[in-house]
């Protein structure tokens, strides 16, 4: 299990399935997520406003994306968004997402996000939207997608926000000793990011 900080009012402790905002037995969230987001105020007017969370090295950090995250209109599109400020030495991250509203619905859905990192001065200095594969335990347990990223040298912090174009991912169903579920993509999900020093 993975233990969650409180970060601005998004993270939550997790106690097994995601709960509240991000599961709805019987429902598809995306649709509403994606309302909730269209009509939401912006957080800031730029990324120096940001809430940005301390990461450390070699320590993995969770996070709920949520409809109570902040909002942001990047240059790609309006998103609900994660910021962390990077520990000094960056130099890779693994990015995990995993799937949510499973529990008792026939498609739940995942955030496949994209990554965007700022310099010093809070100014762009790239954005991709990274490859996931698909992970899992050897005999039982929940799926994941993880990307392996390298941070640019200058990068002093991270944002991870909707990869919008992104369709969804392909997990081991739990159900079935064989065969794939795909999960459809959405703006809110689950993540963990951990930074390396190389």
């Amino acid at each position: 299990m993975r233990s969650i900080p409180y970060f601005f009012g998004v993270l939550v402790i997790l106690t097994g399935c995601a709960t509240g905002r991000l599961s709805s037995p019987g429902t598809f969230l995306p649709p509403e997520h994606n309302l909730i987001l269209a009509q939401a105020k912006p957080c800031c007017s730029s990324y120096f406003e940001f809430p940005y969370l301390k990461l450390g090295i070699e320590q993995e950090t969770s996070v709920i994306v949520s409809p109570e995250s902040p909002v942001f209109d990047f240059p790609g599109g309006r998103s609900f968004f994660a910021a962390f400020e990077l520990p000094t030495g960056s130099q890779a991250m693994v990015l995990k997402t995993y799937a949510v509203n499973m529990l008792y619905n026939p498609s739940g859905h995942v955030l496949v996000p994209s990554v965007q990192f700022l310099d010093l001065n809070h100014r762009i200095i790239e954005t991709s939207r990274p490859k996931y594969i698909e992970r899992g335990p050897r005999i039982i347990g929940d799926s994941w997608g993880e990307a392996n990223i390298l941070i640019p040298l200058s990068a002093r912090y991270v944002i991870l926000m909707d990869g919008k174009s992104s369709l969804g991912l392909s997990w081991r169903d739990r159900d079935q000793r064989t065969g794939f579920l795909f999960t459809r993509s959405g703006p809110t999900g689950e993540l963990s990011i951990l930074v390396r020093r190389g």
